[in-house]
């Protein structure tokens, strides 16, 4: 791990690689988002709706919705970025794969990486895709 030199502080370098998602990983258009908020089911948690839908394509795709309501520009990308992450970290527990909608509540506003993890863990323990 290499260190940086920013100002009159050392800040660490890691090198741990890329930590993004694909874009095959990506749900990006609008009628992809529309199939599977219509067609899929739904798990409700405090901090977060999960919409999802089985598919046969091999590998589980990722949609986010985080509405104005939620906070400011600032707030929300946090809140992306926090479940953009908890994704990634669970993205092979799913038992087959699934486009996955993460909808953001409003009435919670800003939940922290372990209320979002916490119910992504829920949503796999207890909900069937396979119904």
């Amino acid at each position: 791990m290499g260190v940086t030199k920013t100002g009159n502080t050392a800040a660490p370098q890691t090198t741990t690689g890329r930590q993004t998602l694909s874009r095959i990983e990506r749900l990006r258009s609008s009628p992809q988002f529309i199939m599977v908020l219509r067609r899929g089911k739904c798990f409700r948690s405090q901090t977060v709706r999960i919409h999802y839908l089985p598919t046969d394509r091999g590998r589980s795709r990722l949609g986010l919705v985080v509405s104005r309501k939620v906070g400011n520009s600032v707030v929300r990308s946090r809140v992306k970025r926090r479940l953009r992450h908890v994704f990634r970290q669970n993205k092979d527990r799913f038992p087959q794969s699934m486009d996955v909608v993460l909808v953001a509540s409003s009435r919670h506003g800003e939940g922290s990486f372990d209320e979002y993890e916490a119910a992504l863990r829920r949503f796999l323990e207890c909900a069937d895709p396979r119904q």
